[in-house]
This record gives C-alpha cells, structure tokens and sequence, in this order.
C-alpha cells in the first residue's frame, strides 16, 4: 500500500480523476439514449488569447448544471468550442506582425496573413481547451467545434441566404461606423463612448447676397469643412429666420451653400448656426436627407483627406488637417475664436481610436418584432426587475437602427 501524502495534493489527484472519466467517457452525450435530455452550448471563448476569472466562473457555473443534470438521471450534452472572433483576433495578429515585423498585412497579403492568423488560432485556442479542462469542466471532447469548421461555415452562408430571401438581411448605402485603423465597417456595440477635451472652433461664412456680412457657425471639425453643402438653423430660432433660403459662401473650396431649417438644431448649441456635412455626421446625414442635400465624402478609408481642390490639406492625417483647416481659416479671416469643449465620442472597441461616421455599402439585418416588443413594454407585458429598466429599453427600442453585419477583415465568414 502506498503512503499517502502528508498534505492534500490536487493537482495530482485532479489530473488522474479527471483522465478517468475520459478514458470511461462519462461526458459524452449518446443521441439514442431514452434518457431526458439536457444539453448546453458554452459561449465558446474567442481564441484572442487565454481564458480569465470571467470565463473561470462562468464555466464553473456552466459545470455545476451540467453534473447535477447527470446526478438527476439526464442525458447531458454540454458542447464545447472557441470563437474565431473576427476583428478581435485579426487586431491581435496585426499588432503581433507590426511589433515582430514591422509590417501590416497588405505589406504581407491575404494568404501570408491568414496564415499567420490560424498559427494564432491553433497556439491560443489549444491553451484555451487545456484551461478548461484542467479546471475540470464536463464537456463533451468529442464534439468540439470552432466557428469557422467547414460544417460551420456552411450553416452560417445558409442561415444568412434564409435571412436575405426572408426579407431581414439586405445590402444598402447607409452611414455605419468606420474605423480607420482596421479599414472596417463597426456595429454600435464595438464603439465605446469616451469624453474627450475637445475644441470649439467659431468660424463664418460670408453671405452671397450680403458681401461683407457673415452667418457665423460652430463645429468640432473643421477638417471637414471641405465636405460642407449647407448650414442648417432651427426655424423657431428667431436670430435667423431671415436668413433661411439664403447662400453663404464656402471658404475652400469655394462653393455656395444654402442656408437650410431643421428641427433637429439646438439653438443653445455654439451660435445655434450647424455647418451641414452629410457624409461625415450621423445627425448631419439625416438633416441631409430631410433637406434633399449633396453627400461629399472627404476622406479616404485610412481618415486621410481626399481633397485635391485643397492641396494643403489633401493627403493629410484627419486630425493634422483639423489644426491645418483652423490656421487656414485664420489666415483668411474667419476663425472667430476657439473654446474649449468636452464632449463624447465614439471610439473604437479594438484600435482604441475614434470612429470616423462614413457613408458605405454594406449588409444589414433588419430587427424582427420591434414594434411588437415597444407594444408589449408599453402594455406591461414584460415584467422588468428592477423596474427603472423599462425605461431604458423602451427608449433603445425607439432609437434602434438595422444592425451592420458585414466587416471589411480578411479573417471571418465571407459574404
């Protein structure tokens, strides 16, 4: 008889249990058995990197379910897999080759890329699995999945061709969120609100009609000024009534532009004045298409500047151009003064940059039974707890907009 240790040792005693009950495999789900069924799908970890104390606990809860269903005289099936996750582990692998390389994947292309994208999946997702087994989780080994198996993939393209004949997926040009890093379009889930000290710059726009007399505006981006076809005022703002239907004269490159009316304008905002940029403002967009007004996009998909008529700002880095635009402006004249401001905007989830609002052709998924579900908010047919959050949804669902699906990455399910 072996002597038994003096102290407790798990490691040892994990390790050989939990080969045991892989060599008699107790957790391998039998399809024919007249057992109750029990089955759970693990919200399978993205292969990004290694498992944390969230996942720990998660599958540890997801653990306790599976063995008490068993004990209980059920047929359990707890499947188990990793998430190719497709911007996050494409921005991973990305800033591996910049640090180890100094490349980017176009330096590369799209074969050397991916491969070096799989290496990642194979190394990171490995570790995830032997993480999850030596904290001992019950899954069942043998139907281990990852999201981009070819069985996988196949269900994906048919699910989304059942969607698009159903009437819910379909391609259009709309204002998505674009991140200029990873050149890809972004839903609002993968961008993060963040306060920002800012700047105010008070600018003016000589009317055509009125030589020597200004309209004066305030924005946050004068880089953009080059993609400005209009400047919008609220038509109960008393201040600017008489100047609705009139034409104030763009500074570069020159052009006249409408002075336009909209609700929308908060007249307590800056001088209650909005220069108009369809193409690079969600608010603006919408004023645009309320008013019948031109879309002229100014950059290119990295946020440089594509403006050939401007050849001191073309070409350059969105924000270089901001400081570029404001010192142009001061030099003919028309920056009023600059104020600082704070303010919140959208960032990237991955790249941790700010977002660049954009018109581009994309998928969309429209959201089914939004108005049944506002319906039964409204009627108490929901029962929220706690009950503040009522509010919350009802003014998500008022505000929700069909979902971008499609990515521009080189790792993920193709459309």
């Amino acid at each position: 008889m072996s002597e038994l240790p003096k102290a407790y040792e798990p490691t040892e005693v994990e390790k050989s249990w939990y080969q045991a009950w892989l060599d008699a495999k107790c957790f391998e789900a039998d399809p024919s058995s007249e057992k109750p069924p029990y089955s759970i799908v693990i919200p399978p970890p993205n292969v990004t990197g290694i498992l944390h104390l969230g996942h720990v606990l998660n599958n540890t809860i997801q653990d306790i379910l599976a063995r008490r269903a068993r004990q209980k005289g059920c047929e359990v099936l707890w499947l188990p897999g990793t998430d190719h996750a497709g911007i996050a582990t494409q921005t991973k692998v990305e800033r591996q080759l910049r640090e180890e390389e100094g490349k980017t994947r176009r330096d590369i292309g799209r074969e050397a890329f991916l491969e070096k994208v799989w290496d990642w999946k194979d190394k990171h997702g490995g570790i995830i699995i032997k993480q999850l087994k030596r904290l001992g989780c019950s899954c069942d080994w043998s139907r281990e999945r990852f999201t981009m198996d070819a069985d996988y993939s196949k269900w994906v393209s048919k699910v989304f061709a059942d969607l698009f004949n159903d009437g819910l997926i379909y391609r259009g040009k709309r204002m998505v969120n674009w991140c200029p890093v990873s050149r890809t379009a972004l839903s609002d889930e993968e961008v993060i609100p963040k306060k920002q000290n800012s700047k105010l710059y008070y600018m003016k726009y000589e009317l055509v009609e009125e030589p020597g007399r200004f309209l004066e505006v305030a924005t946050t981006r004068p880089e953009t000024l080059m993609g400005d076809v209009a400047v919008a005022v609220n038509p109960k703002d008393e201040r600017y009534g008489k100047y609705i239907g009139k034409m104030v004269r763009r500074p570069f490159p020159v052009a006249e532009i409408p002075v336009v009316a909209d609700d929308h304008v908060d007249p307590e905002f800056g001088t209650g004045a909005l220069k108009i940029t369809p193409a690079h403002d969600k608010a603006d967009f919408e004023i645009g298409v309320r008013n019948d007004l031109e879309i002229i996009d100014v950059f290119h998909a990295d946020a440089t500047v594509n403006c050939p008529e401007v050849p001191d700002l073309d070409g350059l880095d969105r924000f270089v151009a901001r400081k570029k635009a404001s010192v142009m402006l001061e030099e003919m004249g028309l920056l009023i003064k600059v104020e600082e401001h704070e303010n919140n905007v959208g960032f990237s989830e991955r790249a941790d940059v700010p977002i660049e609002p954009r018109i581009s052709m994309q998928w969309f998924l429209k959201y089914p039974a939004t108005e049944e579900t506002a319906a039964a908010v409204a009627d108490e047919g929901i029962d929220y707890r706690p009950a503040r959050w009522a509010k919350t949804h009802a003014n998500w669902m008022d505000g929700i907009q069909d979902w971008c699906v499609s990515r521009q990455l080189w790792w993920g399910h193709r459309i």
